[in-house]
């Protein structure tokens, strides 16, 4: 069941999707994986990691917001303009090494800068403007 809203014109099927951003910090690595699924569905659109020594990695750009909004903007880059991002979810390592989630005025500035409105979740509010529709959340885990 892929969830499909339709576009501008009433009558594009766009899918939507989310992000799914994982942080794993071992003694010796950092590593940050990436996943986009179709929303409601296992399916890969895309998927992705990355490995960083430790001892050389700039950790405080992998830490910073700046890195999550890049790596946002590469995955919305590498898929079509049917795919449009509706939900980003960041999974963050239970250590001190924590990827900064960006707060949702920082991702929509970022958006708009960057030219990537139309590969994102957007509603019509009552002035007429597109309001973006993407939500960002770390899900709670114990342990």
């Amino acid at each position: 069941m892929v969830r499909e809203v339709l576009g501008e014109t009433g009558d594009d099927i766009l899918i939507a999707y989310t992000l799914k951003i994982q942080n794993k910090v071992t003694t010796r690595d950092i590593v940050v994986t990436y996943r986009a699924t179709i929303d409601g569905e296992q399916k890969d659109l895309t998927t992705g990691s990355m490995k960083f020594n430790l001892e050389t990695a700039n950790v405080n750009y992998l830490t910073h917001s700046k890195f999550v909004l890049g790596l946002v903007e590469t995955v919305i880059l590498r898929l079509n303009d049917e795919c449009k991002l509706d939900r980003i979810e960041v999974d963050q390592s239970a250590n001190r090494l924590q990827l900064q989630v960006p707060k949702l005025t920082e991702f929509r500035s970022y958006v708009q800068s960057h030219h990537l409105l139309n590969s994102v979740a957007q509603s019509c509010v009552a002035n007429g403007h597109q309001a973006i529709n993407v939500t960002i959340s770390t899900p709670f885990k114990l342990g």
